[in-house]
């Protein structure tokens, strides 16, 4: 039995120094005092343990949890979904940040709609030297609604996949563990929390309010080629687009099992299937082409995104990554159960 009105936020951390305390401090600042923090630390090697303990002496809300193993990320969430304790639950990363209304907000309208599994805000990034962006993240398009239905949603999402905020919203505990786990399938960890949300969507209700109430951190966000194997680094442009083929291909494979899975009629299972192979298409045909020129439109300045050039939280996660040896699909028995 979940406690009624209390919020589990789930930090997963590694080497998270830089921006850290900040995101704690912006999370204790919330108005909505009923929730615990639970921080699960993948071992890092900087200064997070030091801070996590700190504040976890300061305020008792606050729980640090130092992993026995090494997790990649979406095992460290899997991980972290056994010590939810609360009626509602959130993921928070170690370097965004949360208007003071957050939770109150949210809370309010699960409390208000028990139909409703995921409810998210509208979010602005903010770059890693703190200065806020102007853009949306969703424009009116992107938003749910509680009255459209699983055909719609899942529909809509497999055209856009926007992963950002609508992962970092709040969750009825009961629909988060019903979606979990987060599935890594193949030496990447793309499309991931996609396969996430599909998930979830498929289960429940899910509503969008635009309101400011999220600070995505905006910071590079580019694929290390050395952290996996059968990367196409230094190869062709055609290499590089078939691993990315390949990959669009095993997604678009899970998709099909979680539809197919679903408590969905038949004729909404087969819609959403096509739906499922049409997007495979336009994603590694004209979405690649727009993602390419997007990246040119934020390199002009012409459009808010992850800059292109790495910046010193990459370097550190990185090498943190190779120093515990990263293996997203578990080769190395990184982020396994030891017995």
């Amino acid at each position: 039995m979940k406690t009624p009105g209390l919020v589990t936020i789930m930090v997963p951390v590694l080497n998270g120094e830089l921006f850290l305390q900040l995101a704690l401090d912006s999370l204790l600042a919330q108005d909505y005092q009923h929730f615990e923090i639970v921080i699960l630390d993948n071992q890092s090697t900087d200064r997070t343990a030091e801070i996590c303990r700190a504040y976890a002496c300061r305020d008792p809300r606050v729980r640090y949890v130092l992993d026995t193993v090494n997790r990649i990320s979406h095992a460290a969430a899997n991980h972290l979904a056994t010590f939810i304790d609360g009626e509602f639950c959130m993921i928070a990363c170690d370097d965004d940040l949360w208007m003071p209304n957050f939770l109150s907000v949210l809370v309010k309208y699960l409390q208000l709609h028990p139909d409703v599994g995921l409810v998210f805000p509208n979010a602005y990034y903010v770059d890693v030297e703190g200065e806020c962006g102007t853009q949306r993240l969703l424009a009116r398009r992107n938003l749910y609604a509680r009255g459209d239905s699983p055909l719609a949603n899942v529909w809509r999402y497999l055209g856009q996949r926007r992963v950002v905020p609508t992962i970092f919203g709040l969750y009825r505990s009961e629909a988060y563990l019903g979606a979990l786990p987060f599935d890594t399938f193949d030496e990447t960890i793309a499309d991931v929390d996609n396969l996430f949300l599909i998930k979830l969507m498929v289960q429940t209700k899910v509503h969008a309010i635009d309101e400011v109430l999220f600070f995505y951190r905006n910071k590079y966000r580019g694929y290390d080629p050395s952290l996996a194997s059968g990367s196409p680094k230094g190869k062709s442009v055609f290499h590089a687009w078939w691993f990315f083929v390949q990959h669009q291909w095993r997604f678009v494979q899970k998709i099909i099992q979680v539809v197919q899975g679903a408590r969905l009629s038949w004729p909404v299972k087969c819609a959403l299937q096509v739906r499922a192979y049409y997007t495979f298409l336009v994603t590694i045909t004209v979405l690649r082409l727009r993602a390419l020129i997007g990246r040119v439109l934020v390199l002009l300045r012409l459009r808010e995104g992850p800059p292109r050039k790495k910046d010193v939280h990459f370097e550190k996660r990185s090498t943190a990554l190779r120093a515990a040896g990263y293996d997203p699909v578990g080769k190395n028995d990184v982020g396994k159960e030891q017995p």
